[in-house]
């Protein structure tokens, strides 16, 4: 079972995502947070989300109400470490996550994400490729 965080404001967006999950045939559970703040306090384990589970796989969408995807990784600590595929609409920001958290382009994921896209990304994170 992969625990999987999903970080995106748009419902048609997390909509396609879900779709996307099942396709690839992934048994897992799904956590959704809507901004970035909420992103943060997740990631950190803070108030509601104190008991929330640790995320094998984090899709963050770039563009979020109160704080960007950038913005979420640099509040967090090692956000190096952290298994995540960036999910976005444009390639403008690539450089700033490669720069600043190491994020390649395999785990950069222009929306629509489609399964392959999907699947590269998971097989480029050392902890989630047997999935």
């Amino acid at each position: 079972m992969l625990n999987i965080l999903v970080v995106e404001d748009s419902s048609h967006d997390l909509f396609w995502l879900k779709q996307v999950l099942d396709d690839v045939g992934i048994e897992h559970a799904l956590s959704v947070a809507d901004d970035g703040q909420r992103a943060v306090d997740f990631l950190c384990k803070r108030g509601e989300f104190a008991h929330a589970p640790t995320p094998d796989l984090i899709l963050l969408d770039v563009h979020l109400p109160s704080l960007t995807g950038v913005e979420v990784l640099r509040s967090v600590p090692s956000p190096e470490k952290l298994p995540i595929c960036v999910l976005t609409s444009s390639r403008a920001e690539q450089a700033v996550f490669q720069r600043e958290f190491g994020i390649d382009g395999l785990r950069y994921l222009l929306k629509p994400v489609t399964p392959a896209s999907l699947r590269d990304c998971l097989r480029s994170i050392e902890s989630v490729r047997e999935f």
